[in-house]
């Protein structure tokens, strides 16, 4: 059987929401060339043999790639099936800990962390890393880590595992739980522009605190044209409209009942979906993907 090469750090279910016609076709703004072009969602967002590993999978070398698709296909029945279609999204606690593992995975799957892991890191980080990885192959720690989050569900079960090392936990936990909390927020469009999606996913907006401290606030996970999903640090909607773009509420965090959180959909105005866009585009490395033409030519 045919082994998956193209490894997509961007799921193809996302992409496709963005299609603009019936054979998948999509705009594709490519910052290193200034062009727009048409293509596929298979053709883009991807790295050939990204998470081939034969070190730790040497009889299944695609194993975190397969892996990896089963967890979209897993968050595929919640976004598409609750996120894109209800105004009122209610998420057991289960879904609520699947949706913010995976959305925190997204980071270190990406090509960009793994050119990091290959060659970027410090000579401080070599030594922390060369803890748990004495040979220096931090490619390998980087795949190895991966290969075991992709097959959690919670951040108890990262927490739990053996093979995961523990200065991995903790930056999944910091993505997860943040410092007070992290809750879910959901934007739609009241007004044109559309959202856009960047191979920067999220794209991540802080803000600092009277200290001096700068926090994340919130991080941007587009979905849709017409749907972005955030990730709020509990007590980011207590920043100003101006600081944060838009208005303060658009922040609140969902109603608790039961076990379960309701999430309101709250649409924006003009000017704030492009405050959103903003972050976005300003964050992509390589391009940004649209579904509607835009009418300026510079609107990148």
């Amino acid at each position: 059987m045919n082994e998956p090469k193209r490894h997509h750090y961007i799921p193809q279910f996302i992409l496709r929401n963005f299609c603009f016609d019936d054979n998948n076709n999509i705009h594709y703004y490519n910052k290193k060339t200034n062009q727009v072009t048409v293509e596929q969602p298979r053709d883009i967002f991807m790295s050939r043999h990204l998470y081939r590993d034969e070190i730790n999978s040497p009889d299944n070398p695609v194993k975190i790639e397969k892996d990896l698709a089963e967890y979209e296909r897993e968050v595929s029945e919640i976004i598409n099936g609750k996120f894109l279609k209800e105004n009122e999204i209610t998420l057991n606690t289960e879904e609520e800990e699947k949706l913010k593992l995976f959305f925190a995975i997204m980071a270190f799957r990406a090509k960009r962390t793994a050119d990091f892991f290959k060659n970027g890191i410090s000579k401080t980080g070599q030594k922390m890393y060369s803890n748990s990885q004495p040979d220096g192959n931090f490619s390998d720690l980087w795949k190895r880590n991966l290969m075991n989050l992709v097959n959690c569900r919670s951040m108890d079960d990262v927490r739990n595992h053996p093979d995961i090392d523990d200065y991995i936990k903790v930056f999944f936990q910091r993505d997860t739980e943040g410092i007070f909390g992290i809750n879910f927020a959901v934007v739609g469009r009241k007004e044109a522009p559309e959202f856009v999606l960047g191979d920067t996913y999220p794209s991540v907006v802080s803000g600092k605190l009277p200290n001096g401290l700068e926090l994340t606030m919130y991080s941007v996970f587009p979905v849709s044209p017409d749907r972005v999903i955030l990730m709020v640090n509990n007590g980011a909607d207590n920043t100003p409209s101006e600081v944060l773009g838009f208005r303060p509420c658009i922040l609140y965090p969902p109603k608790e009942k039961n076990g379960k959180k309701t999430i309101r959909v709250k649409n924006l105005f003009c000017d704030e979906i492009k405050q959103i866009n903003a972050s976005i585009i300003s964050e992509a490395k390589e391009g940004i993907v649209f579904k509607t033409l835009p009418e300026s030519s510079n609107i990148f």
